[in-house]
């Protein structure tokens, strides 16, 4: 099963005719669809890009909304909602399960990063419902809303790690630091760490690396560890260009081979670039100019953004780094692709 659209067909995503795509006709039928956000039709959106067919829309035309996280199944799409306008805007997380659009937060400053379970059968955010800034988990099938901190500092960015317990950043200890708790919220834990600022703790598919992000030195910087937080290294010291030019690290993705890590490094000129890196190896391969990067459930290919042509379309790579193909060329804005289980 997968998401259902809520509305007709709207735009037809391929190559816009500029280039041709070096992906070929089989190759893209053989990948699963992905979701991703755009504003073509005057208000952002969450679509549906079919890569054989093209692109439907997912949220209502009237509503400011974004796609944050598709379920295990690829059934279920975590959206965030934007409610009002300005600085007076709310955020409000909904659930398009199939066919039915369920809310899940009432409309609140602070309601972002849902992060689902292996199983499929909870979703975990952070939300300032209690405090300024709590994580809770509410039940895929419905039920009340469950506190699973309680800080006054700040809880954040909760990520379902493999095994069922979920890493976290609280800023408990008045900096940002990476902690571990099961799902019900019961034996928090910090991980060793620096004594600045680390946050977006990603453990790998087979649970045996972690990568987060730290500022131990002054720039935001990629530490590879142990799942314990032990044994820390920084991950761009071995890349070639790493002393060319003061860049931050960011957006690191684990492939599904738990080998390889797509990430994005940023330079003081602006431009911002998706490598790939080989954990054991510590090879370092730049694959394109871009953002966002997205490994595919198979681990084939690579959907990221770029703004090549202008405005910030979708993109696909192959897992090495050929067949370079455009996805999207509409006038507006598309970013954060998300793929769907195969």
């Amino acid at each position: 099963m997968r998401i259902a659209s809520l509305s007709l067909l709207v735009a037809l995503a391929g190559c816009g005719g500029a280039e041709a795509p070096t992906f070929s006709a089989e190759e893209r039928a053989a990948l699963p669809s992905l979701v991703y956000e755009s504003d073509a039709s005057g208000t952002r959106g969450a679509y549906r890009l079919d890569l054989a067919t093209g692109s439907t829309r997912l949220s209502g035309p009237d509503q400011d909304e974004v796609p944050l996280a598709v379920s295990p199944d690829g059934a279920g799409l975590v959206i965030g909602r934007a409610v009002g306008e300005g600085e007076h805007a709310l955020e409000q997380l909904v659930l398009l399960d199939g066919d039915s659009l369920r809310t899940l937060t009432p409309p609140t400053r602070r309601a972002r990063n849902p992060a689902w379970s292996e199983d499929g059968r909870w979703i975990t955010f952070e939300s300032d419902l209690a405090s300024t800034s709590d994580l809770f988990r509410i039940a895929r099938d419905g039920g009340d809303v469950e506190r699973l901190t309680d800080n006054p500092e700040g809880n954040y960015e909760p990520h379902a790690a493999p095994g069922g317990a979920v890493l976290f950043v609280s800023s408990r200890d008045m900096n940002a630091e990476t902690y571990r708790m099961q799902a019900d919220g019961s034996g928090q834990t910090r991980l060793p760490g620096s004594p600045r600022d680390e946050w977006a703790p990603r453990l790998s598919p087979d649970g045996q690396r972690l990568v987060l992000l730290t500022r131990e030195r002054g720039i935001d910087e990629l530490i590879l560890a142990r799942p314990d937080g032990l044994d820390r290294q920084r991950l761009g010291a071995t890349r070639e260009t790493a002393g060319a030019e003061e860049v931050l690290e960011t957006s690191p993705v684990w492939h599904p081979d738990g080998r390889r890590l797509a990430y994005v490094t940023l330079a003081r000129s602006g431009a911002r670039t998706v490598w790939v890196v080989d954990v054991e190896t510590r090879e370092h391969r730049r694959l394109a100019e871009g953002w966002d990067p997205a490994w595919s459930p198979d681990g084939s290919a690579l959907a990221f953004v770029s703004d090549r042509h202008g405005s910030p379309d979708l993109f696909l790579l192959r897992a090495d780094g050929t067949g370079l193909t455009r996805l999207t060329s509409s006038p507006g804005v598309e970013t954060r692709p998300l793929w769907l289980p195969l």
